[in-house]
């Protein structure tokens, strides 16, 4: 069974995991949410979009308030779902994952121990000293 991305359109019913992850990157909040709890709160047919609304409007930058004037060039809230169209788990451990493939080999490496510098040499001074 081939899982679909995880987008704002999907539906609480729908979602893959058990815990929701909502952030802002302006300002430091960040909440995790169990998922049966937002069912009880919005319902299973809910989009992931309308809890990411409800998580923007606690914002002071929040470009949809009543209390704030529209600004061409103003801030407004950075909040988003780190889980969206994200390929795996968000709570998946570090050594569940499996080993990945970095590109590149031994001759990309730098040396160990770093070459004899050369000789500086100073404005004016002849070439053949």
């Amino acid at each position: 069974m081939t899982r679909r991305p995880v987008t704002l359109a999907t539906m609480l019913g729908h979602y893959p995991w058990v815990v929701v992850h909502l952030r802002c990157h302006y300002c430091a909040r960040e909440t995790r949410v169990r998922l049966a709890r937002l069912a009880i709160e919005y319902g299973l047919n809910a989009p992931l979009g309308r809890v990411l609304r409800s998580f923007m409007s606690e914002c002071a930058y929040d470009p949809h308030s009543e209390l704030r004037r529209p600004q061409k060039y103003g801030r407004k809230c950075g909040a988003y779902c780190p889980d969206v169209m994200s390929p795996r788990p968000p709570d998946l451990p570090p050594s569940l994952s499996g080993l990945t493939l970095i590109e590149g080999g031994k001759a990309d490496m730098l040396p160990a121990e770093p070459g004899e510098p050369g000789r500086r040499r100073r404005v004016g001074e002849d070439s053949d000293v």
